[in-house]
């Protein structure tokens, strides 16, 4: 197998997402204690301009965008954007597919917009307020509040969803999977396509009576801080310590029914707040509990089977990606240090490592994450813990499930338990294999299936005698 088509095999175990933002949020210049500004929504998205067109209009290569049709309802459309319009300038200053993002980061709701642009060969000036990004409005049996922690002196945004009935109400508390998507969307109608991943299974548990919890990772959406590529994995598990505070000290929370539920690299962080700041229970989907060393070379090995290599072609790909992942990860040279005293595995380096990053991270991340004793965190928990693995889940792995399990059921005996989720993958698509869910991945319509579980499961636990 090339290095390319082993590249892109192991992108699939984080590629949840679109792209990830790379800019970096400006510093905040108020103080942590103030509320968190809510960012602005341009409801447009672009294409470069070409070249030729360029030189006409006087851009520079690369500068100019083309305007796709507008969002109904927000920015570009009060402004009186329309699709096919040349916008040359924003805020007087050049634009490019690069960047036009991180300009229109670093503006909060309300900051005046002018676009400069060419309609029709006829130059236009269109100026107007950035409108706030739709808020969820919440439904009859709960509301939505907007609100933040701090980490680090940065203020991260955190999205609460509260019963409207009065009284004290078990808590949930999510933690998202590695890639750095946005879940601040309406929960009432999202469909758990890749803009709206978990979003039907948080609206069940919004809907179901608990008090729900998610915080945007640094650099995403309203959160101050970033850029996502330079968070370590140290760094980020603070983030996630402070937003299981908040929901305990949130007045209509039950703090002896409090849960945790970790999607993919998600699950990694629940042990490790909890040992700290106990609850009743976690569940984890999609996760690993081996070495990450461990788990990489499964990945490089098995997900190269399912997309249909021989056998004889998976081995020789893991004999060639353990070389270089030992390199990296355990003697924790650099890729340029590796292509130097191996060159023949080059090829190889460049593929996983572009730009000196795995997976748009710093290698500090991922060594970060493969010092982690997993087993030490699940054995030293007090609570009820479930290991749930999709029927087509390619991504992950049986055994990290049931090691889960076992660890928790070693010291306390029947609190661990491992379940397979029928008809569902990473995602939490509706894939009956796994080699479906490779073929259509990130195409997939939701799955209710790991939903049921979750409900039935805290359900048994918050019952228990």
């Amino acid at each position: 197998m090339s290095s390319t088509a082993l590249s892109l095999l192991l992108s699939l175990v984080f590629a949840a997402s679109p792209t990830p933002p790379s800019a970096q949020s400006p510093t905040p210049n108020t103080s942590a204690e103030q509320p968190l500004p809510r960012r602005g929504a341009l409801g447009l998205s672009f294409s470069a301009l070409p070249r030729s067109q360029a030189g006409k209009l006087g851009l520079a290569a690369g500068e100019g965008l083309i305007a796709n049709a507008p969002t109904p309802g927000l920015t570009a459309e009060r402004l009186g954007v329309q699709a096919g319009d040349v916008v040359l300038r924003m805020n007087g200053a050049p634009v490019a597919v690069a960047t036009i993002g991180a300009a229109v980061r670093a503006l909060s709701a309300g900051a005046e917009l002018s676009f400069e642009i060419s309609r029709k060969g006829q130059p236009l000036t269109l100026k107007g307020a950035l409108l706030e990004k739709p808020r969820d409005p919440g439904n009859a049996n709960y509301e939505v509040v907007y609100s933040h922690i701090t980490h680090n002196g940065q203020r991260m945004r955190t999205i609460l969803t509260k019963p409207r009935k009065p009284g004290k109400h078990p808590g949930f508390m999510f933690i998202q999977g590695f890639s750095p998507v946005s879940y601040d969307y309406v929960l009432s109608t999202s469909k758990g396509d890749v803009s709206t991943i978990d979003g039907p299974l948080l609206h069940s548990f919004a809907n179901s009576g608990f008090v729900t919890i998610r915080v945007e990772k640094p650099g995403v959406g309203d959160s101050e801080g970033g850029p996502f590529a330079e968070l370590d994995y140290q760094g980020e598990i603070g983030i996630y310590r402070e937003t299981l505070a908040q929901l305990k000290r949130t007045p209509e929370v039950d703090v002896d029914n409090v849960f945790i539920f970790g999607h993919s690299m998600g699950g990694s962080f629940g042990p490790m707040i909890a040992v700290d700041d106990p609850v009743k229970g976690i569940a984890v989907y999609g996760t690993a509990a081996r070495t990450w060393f461990e788990y990489l070379l499964d990945t490089i090995r098995y997900q190269g089977l399912v997309g249909g290599a021989s056998f004889e072609a998976a081995d020789e790909s893991a004999r060639h990606g353990a070389r270089v992942m030992a390199q990296v990860m355990l003697e924790k040279r650099s890729p340029a240090e590796v292509k130097s005293a191996l060159p023949e595995l080059a090829p190889l380096v460049d593929g996983f490592f572009p730009n000196g990053l795995f997976n748009d991270k710093t290698l500090d991340f991922w060594r970060q994450l493969n010092e982690v004793n997993f087993a030490s965190y699940w054995s030293r928990l007090d609570c009820h813990v479930l290991a749930v693995k999709g029927a087509s889940d390619f991504v992950v792995y049986e055994v990290d499930h049931k090691l889960i399990a076992d660890i928790v059921n070693r010291r306390h005996p029947g609190r661990g338990k491992f379940v397979i989720a029928p008809n569902c993958d990473h995602l939490l698509h509706a894939f009956e294999t796994e080699p479906d869910s490779m073929r259509n991945f990130q195409r997939g319509v939701y799955s209710a299936s790991l939903e049921k579980i979750l409900l039935d499961w805290t359900a048994d636990v918050m019952n228990e005698k």
